[in-house]
Order: structure tokens, then C-alpha cells, then sequence
């Protein structure tokens, strides 16, 4: 009865560790360019491969942020493009990224002051916007949007640079080469 026990046991030990090295292939994971931030799955049977020193340049186009409290999704969507080209060998000097903020997501781009003012606590996308910004990523805000919502450019952070509009950068942007990421 014994070497029966034991004998499943081996067993039942072998289908977890099977098990949890499987599940941990297939885990999401976080960096290695915005660490904590844009979590990407490893996709190994990809039929098509990456370019080899092809220049992804693209634009997120950020309006929308309807909680206070949370990221900005558009936000992470930017980590999560840069941390998994960086983890399949894209060199973060090949990733050429802008992201035009305006409507009700350019209070994202608040300092913590100025966001605390209106909605009573700090920003929750200023860390991630500051790593953003480190590996590269420009920021610019819509003028028109900022206007409307009477924000001055005194209460953006930092890397937020201040356009016309919007519609002006996406133009700009898109006729200089940048795909279009909503």
C-alpha cells in the first residue's frame, strides 16, 4: 500500500511541477523598458516574425480616462507596446513613440497638485508617465482641448508638450510616418 502511495504521489507531484512550468511559460509578465506597468504575454509560435532593425513609429491617441482614481488604459497600452517589442528584441532606439492627450484624458497629464486640487488625491498616472517619458515617449496635449477644460499649461506635467490641437499633432504625426494606435 505504501510503494502505491508513493507512487501516486510521484505522480500527482510530477502533473503540478509539469503544470506550473507550463503555466508559468504562458504567464504575463512586466518590463523590461516600463517595469511594473503594460504586463505582455511571451507568444513563441508566432508565424510572423519581427523585422530586424525596422523603426516602429507610432502614435497612441489618448481621449479617454473616465475614472479619477485609475491608470489611464491608454497609458499602460504604450508600456505594454514598448515592454514587448523591447522582450523580442526590439532596441527601445527603434520605437519612435508619441501619444496625443486631449478631451477628458488630458487630466492624466496633471501634476499631482494640480490633480489633487480638483479631484482630491494624487494623480495615479504620474509614475507611469515620468517612466514613459524616461524611455523616450513624447507626450503632447491638445490646446484646444486644454482651453475647453481650463487647464493651464502650468499644471501639466513635465514631458507634456502644448499643441495647437489634437487634430493638428495626429496630422503632423501620421504625415511623418507614425501608424495610428488607438
Amino acid at each position: 500500500m505504501d510503494m502505491n502511495m508513493n507512487k501516486a504521489a510521484t505522480i500527482f507531484l510530477s502533473v503540478v511541477l509539469l503544470w506550473s512550468i507550463h503555466a508559468t511559460a504562458d504567464e504575463r509578465s512586466f518590463g523590461p523598458v516600463i517595469e511594473g506597468y503594460g504586463p505582455t504575454y511571451p507568444i513563441n509560435d508566432r508565424d510572423v516574425p519581427l523585422r530586424e532593425e525596422f523603426v516602429y513609429k507610432a502614435v497612441f491617441d489618448s481621449a479617454t480616462n473616465p475614472d479619477e482614481t485609475k491608470l489611464n488604459t491608454g497609458f499602460v497600452s504604450v508600456a505594454r507596446y514598448l515592454n514587448m517589442h523591447a522582450r523580442n528584441g526590439v532596441s527601445v532606439d527603434n520605437m519612435n513613440i508619441a501619444v496625443v492627450v486631449h478631451g477628458p484624458a488630458l487630466k492624466t497629464l496633471l501634476t499631482d497638485d494640480a490633480y489633487s486640487a480638483r479631484y482630491g488625491i494624487e494623480n495615479p498616472n504620474t509614475e507611469l508617465v515620468q517612466k514613459l517619458h524616461t524611455a523616450g515617449v513624447s507626450f503632447y496635449v491638445c490646446g484646444q482641448s486644454a482651453m475647453f477644460g481650463g487647464f493651464e499649461k502650468e499644471e501639466l506635467v513635465g514631458p507634456a508638450r502644448m499643441a495647437l490641437s489634437a487634430m493638428t499633432m495626429m496630422t503632423e504625426l501620421q504625415s511623418d510616418g507614425y501608424a495610428l494606435l488607438r
